[in-house]
């Protein structure tokens, strides 16, 4: 007769089908939502996606996509071989990611005796900061780096305390699994494949046993020093690229080290306002003014020094879990907090994508604080949590539906959000709205004079509307930027022969294919050009 199942797993399994459920309930709007922003880039438009053969080089050249995060690239394309470009099963994918993640955060907790485990991991599922990770599908990087990172913490606790408690402080090794081992450093490098900012799990890994046995033996450390090197070379790696790939150089990334220090201390009382009230959410937030001679500036990086002096000081009082997960939250978002150049820092210095994994050390916090004080009533709190959180979540979705609805809903929030206002007006020339679409250029301009796009863009809507003269003067404002900018020099040519500027507009051909010898419509319209002049002659 076969045995009954423990109630252990009967209420694991109970609790677990209750936090995907609640999870799957909170993020069912997400199911009609389409692709946004960089989702052409990474995906629809990515011919390594696109193509059957496109796996060897997203794997082989570290230069074959903006960011080498071949990982995602690689779930694309798997996605893509079994539904095209129908945006349905890349959301549910999403979804289930983040689903696992907070399952497989739940049963971490557990395993390091975390009261309130299950309400903390569904804070983590249903926060509404989380929202921009599911629903934007490029932001697969956090969902699928993170589900790696969590299962590699996991497996090494199971390999170091095999069949122990966490808190034992006898661990024989000849009890270890050297499989277990080998399985968390392959998840471990898998997770970076996904997102290099995971590079800090070592560190997380020593700050637990600090937490669990208050010292870090050297049997840990050496365990560790694969992690450390792998994690190193990952974030070298992404740094490189940042910097000569993504193109995250120039005058948007020239901050002092005082600068960054700042930007650094603010971020992190940023993301913990954010985490404690997560309202408003925005896309793109506004760009800080950082002046390293402002000394009420310094306040946001001395506080938290602060915070976490004082709560060193107390640890004797309150235990050390509330310095574990300060120090935690603030090392696993270190890359994110401007000490390294990142792209999308040209558009803001903070983003609700960045503290993804790092949110779980200020979750716990308020979780595992507010559990403890309502003590009895905790059911109560637990339910106008989740509600709260799951309402928050609800209304957020929508905001990510498509490009109209996420950039309108930036801009209004962020009336100087150049590139919201730039996106938006691409979204109203799509839809053959021109006026519109000149009015969010023109206001993008405004914001950012020397953004060569809107002033390329704002040219060719002009020209739709045979404002040659005015578009001419666009044409020439955004040469002086961007020499380079092939498409101008085409589009340049094409208004002045409207203007029967043909001699002219010959010149502006052949530099269209001075620069791009294959430049088909240039080449065409250098031909036409040509016989005009002819036939003038």
């Amino acid at each position: 007769m076969e045995k009954p199942l423990p109630s252990y797993f009967k209420v694991s399994w109970i609790a677990g089908a209750g936090l995907l459920m609640v999870l799957l309930v909170a993020y069912f709007p997400v199911l009609q939502n389409g692709f946004i922003w960089d989702d052409d880039r990474h995906l629809t438009d990515n011919p390594f996606v696109t193509n059957f053969d496109g796996l060897k080089p997203l794997w082989l050249d570290v230069r074959s996509t903006q960011q080498y995060y071949p990982l995602i690239s690689t779930s694309f394309w798997m996605e893509y071989q079994l539904w095209g470009l129908d945006p349905l099963g890349y959301h549910i994918d999403n979804v289930l990611l983040h689903a696992m993640n907070a399952i497989v955060l739940w049963r971490i907790l557990v395993f390091l005796g975390v009261p309130a485990a299950w309400l903390v991991s569904a804070a983590f599922a249903l926060h509404p900061v989380h929202v921009e990770s599911v629903a934007w599908i490029t932001e697969r990087k956090n969902l699928l780096s993170g589900f790696f990172y969590l299962l590699s913490l996991y497996t090494f606790l199971r390999f170091y305390f095999p069949g122990q408690s966490v808190f034992s402080s006898e661990n024989p090794v000849k009890n270890r699994s050297a499989v277990l081992y080998g399985v968390s450093l392959f998840f471990f490098i898998f997770a970076l494949f996904g997102k290099s900012i995971t590079c800090t799990l070592p560190a997380t890994v020593l700050l637990l046993f600090w937490w669990k046995q208050n010292r870090i033996h050297l049997k840990i450390i050496q365990l560790m020093v694969p992690f450390f090197a792998v994690g190193f070379g990952f974030a070298a790696l992404t740094i490189w690229l940042e910097k000569f790939n993504a193109g995250a150089f120039g005058p948007e990334w020239d901050f002092s080290f005082w600068d960054r220090f700042l930007i650094a201390g603010r971020a992190l009382w940023f993301y913990i306002g954010k985490l404690i009230w997560p309202s408003p959410l925005i896309f793109t937030y506004p760009m800080w003014n950082i002046d390293d001679s402002v000394w009420w500036q310094y306040l946001y990086p001395a506080t938290f020094l602060l915070l976490i002096l004082l709560l060193g000081v107390l640890r004797k009082k309150i235990g050390r879990g509330p310095l574990t997960a300060i120090l935690f939250f603030a090392g696993t978002i270190l890359p994110a907090l401007g000490f390294f150049n990142i792209y999308y820092m040209r558009f803001s210095l903070v983003s609700d994508h960045f503290p993804y994994l790092a949110s779980i050390g200020i979750l716990l916090i308020a979780v595992t604080g507010v559990a403890r004080l309502t003590g009895k009533n905790l059911p109560v709190f637990a339910i106008l949590l989740l509600l709260g959180l799951g309402h928050l979540t609800w209304k957020q979705i929508p905001i990510y539906k498509n490009d109209f609805t996420l950039w309108s809903d930036t801009v209004q929030k962020n009336p100087n959000a150049w590139m919201a206002q730039y996106n938006l007006g691409n979204v109203f020339i799509a839809e053959q709205k021109i006026e519109e679409a000149m009015n969010h250029y023109r206001e993008a301009i405004r914001i950012k004079p020397d953004f060569p796009r809107a002033l390329y863009n704002l040219g060719n809507a002009l020209l739709a509307q045979e404002k040659t003269r005015e578009a001419i003067i666009q044409y020439q404002a955004t040469v002086r930027i961007k020499p380079d900018f092939v498409d101008v020099y085409n589009n340049w040519g094409v208004a002045l022969l409207k203007e029967g500027k043909t001699q002219e507009a010959i010149t502006r051909f052949e530099k269209a294919l001075e620069l791009k010898p294959d430049y088909a419509d240039a080449r065409n319209n250098l031909e036409v050009a040509t016989r005009r002049g002819a036939s003038v002659q």
